[in-house]
């Protein structure tokens, strides 16, 4: 009988236990990061050695989660993605509204701004069609610091994102440290059970940091795991963690680096790729802050040649025509590295041909073993420069250092960046605008050829030069007063006492021009005409893109970029969706296998108690028995 009761309560344990692990898992169903259990049981030896020996009832060997590690790795990566996107695109979606909807604004202003000059080339000496030129600057001007105020908003967004998750991620890695530590415990000495609960904690604060930071793993011998994000930094080793920190950018303490509390300040951003944390910087450094540069890079050619424009003409008092925009130079930023003091200032081209090779590009400016280099920042590839004593001159742009630098100094070369920012009119007075052209040219009565010289511009400033003669030698030679024999350049250009002429037409031998000043004609309107004609004049992209066409294209890359990023976040929501699926089939609770499971272990439980209550009274009757006989 003993055997009988043995195996019954043996039964009725086990199966209570099944029970209350059934009931835990529907009390668990909706409860995030938790993993279904199950029993497993195990019949007990037997005690008896004849060949009619018996089982001795049942035992729980174990209760055992429903966990597919590769299927949880699955998951974090698709996560990690998934959050990088996510970030990714709230960004350039952002950025695709402020451009497209100022620089399409900023087409509209620009257009009326080229028609205003247009208007006042049919009265020159008009005030009121003086004013509305620079009503319509001002609008253009307007428009520029509103896309670079809203751009740089992005920024300062982009910080607060970028600390609130190196607060969370700190978090969650003191928590996962803990957890370790905790399993360590219970995995320990004795225990024959390990602790689910913990490791289902364990496995959520995983699944919430890959979120955040694209995480990997590797498991102890004791039940504990460590944690590396990016590209392998540590960031739990057991019950350790590595703190991570924000730091100020080496060329812009405005912007926030990622660091760690053991390397010194240095940044990590690189090693970031992944989870929102890496969307984050991504977005600064493929979406805004390019946006910054082109909007930049658009505004310094308004203004270049605009006031190159202006200079090359005569206002209504008879004087060559002042700037009508101002405009921060280029910035050069010492590193916080450096151990020198030399600073850089950088001087942007006014000139065509600078402003064809001006690219919205930063620049490093490196000093190293007694020469001057110079990288692009996005990607680390030489770019062509040359270097006279201590000004380094490079696409569209020059750098003077204050002195020489010490050895690996470097700097950030920013031609475009603040150029939006700061852009404003200089003048005041309609009076100061340059309607009239300064010079004229005048063929000799001689001439055979079918040349003829026009569209005088002052790139660099200049005074109005004395009476001067242009003698050609051959079609494509000439002399400036008599002087030795210069050459054509490109595009036509005759240069002479630091102004340009464009040649059209063949001239030959002995052909020759007068060139002259229209001081003292107001009326002439021939300045006022090649502000107008700006707007299509090609001045960026190697002279291949006029500022209309610029803008144009700055709106459809910005539109382009933020459609890619949104199908890609569709695409990878997709795959996040199926992974997450793929784990729930695993480690998630179905509520009917539960139902059918609890009815099978109440029914086994009814069972074992029928058989103690059959062996209860197999007893009884033994007893009653035994006492009829004595």
């Amino acid at each position: 009988m003993s055997d009988l009761f043995d195996i019954s309560i043996s039964a009725l344990q086990a199966f209570q236990t099944a029970i209350s692990v059934t009931s835990n898992n529907i009390a668990n169903a909706n409860t995030p990061g938790y993993a279904d259990e199950s029993v497993e049981l195990t019949g007990a030896v037997p005690q008896g050695t004849t060949d009619t020996a018996i089982g001795d009832g049942v035992s729980v060997a174990s209760i055992t989660r429903s966990v597919s590690q590769l299927n949880n790795t699955q998951l974090y990566t698709s996560q990690s993605s998934l959050g990088q996107l996510n970030s990714l695109q709230t960004y350039t979606n952002q950025v695709d509204n402020i451009v497209g909807t100022t620089a399409g604004g900023l087409t509209t202003s620009l257009q009326k701004y080229y028609n205003a000059w247009s208007t006042l080339a049919n009265d020159p000496t008009s005030t009121a069609s003086g004013q509305a030129v620079l009503s319509a600057a001002q609008a253009v001007a307007s428009s520029f610091q509103s896309t670079n105020t809203q751009l740089q908003q992005l920024n300062t967004g982009i910080n607060t994102s970028i600390t609130s998750d190196v607060s969370q991620i700190n978090a969650l890695a003191a928590s996962i440290a803990s957890l370790n530590t905790q399993i360590a415990a219970g995995s320990a000495g004795s225990a024959t059970q390990a602790p689910n609960a913990l490791f289902d904690q364990r496995d959520e604060q995983l699944s919430n940091l890959s979120k955040l930071v694209g995480v990997s793993t590797t498991a102890n011998s004791d039940g504990s795991i460590n944690v590396f994000i990016g590209n392998g930094e540590p960031l739990v080793l057991n019950g350790s963690i590595t703190t991570l920190t924000t730091v100020p950018d080496p060329y812009n303490a405005s912007q926030l680096d990622i660091s760690t509390a053991t390397n010194g300040g240095n940044s990590i951003n690189s090693q970031i790729t992944s989870g929102d944390l890496g969307g984050l910087l991504a977005a600064r450094t493929q979406a805004v802050n390019p946006a910054i540069n082109q909007i930049g890079q658009l505004a310094t050619a308004v203004a270049a040649s605009a006031n190159t424009q202006q200079n090359s003409g005569l206002d209504l008092s008879g004087a060559l025509g002042s700037n009508l925009f101002s405009l921060s130079a280029g910035q050069g930023i010492a590193s916080s590295n450096n151990t020198g003091s030399a600073s850089a200032t950088v001087t942007v081209g006014t000139t065509a041909a600078s402003l064809g090779a001006l690219t919205a590009d930063n620049y490093i400016l490196t000093y190293q073993g007694g020469a001057y280099s110079l990288t692009d920042a996005a990607t680390g590839k030489a770019v062509s420069s040359t270097a006279t004593g201590n000004t380094v001159t490079g696409p569209g742009f020059s750098v003077t250092l204050s002195q020489t630098p010490a050895a690996g100094d470097q700097f950030l070369i920013e031609p475009t960046a603040a150029a939006a920012g700061s852009i404003s009119v200089a003048l005041t007075n309609p009076s100061q605008l340059a309607s009239a052209g300064a010079l004229t040219a005048t063929a000799a009565a001689a001439n055979t050829g079918t040349g003829s010289l026009g569209s005088f511009l002052n790139p660099t400033n200049q005074a109005l030069p004395a009476n001067t003669t242009i003698a050609f030698t051959s079609a494509t030679t000439y002399t400036v007063n008599g002087g030795a024999p210069q050459t054509v350049g490109s595009g036509g250009v005759v240069s002479f006492d630091g102004w340009q002429a464009t040649l059209s037409g063949t001239p030959v031998n002995t052909d020759s021009f007068s060139i002259t000043s229209n001081v003292g004609q107001s009326g002439n309107n021939t300045n006022a005409l090649a502000n107008t004609s700006q707007q299509n004049k090609g001045l960026l992209s190697g002279g291949t893109a006029s500022i209309t066409a610029a803008t144009s294209a700055l709106v459809t890359a910005v539109g382009s970029q933020a459609a890619q990023v949104n199908t890609a976040q569709t695409a990878q929501t997709a795959v996040n969706t199926q992974a997450l699926a793929t784990v729930q089939s695993v480690s998630g609770v179905n509520l009917d296998d539960e139902a059918a499971a609890l009815l099978k272990w109440q029914q086994a439980y009814q069972a074992s108690a029928q058989a103690l209550q059959i062996g209860n009274s197999l007893f009884t009757t033994f007893l009653d028995a035994i006492g009829a006989t004595t």
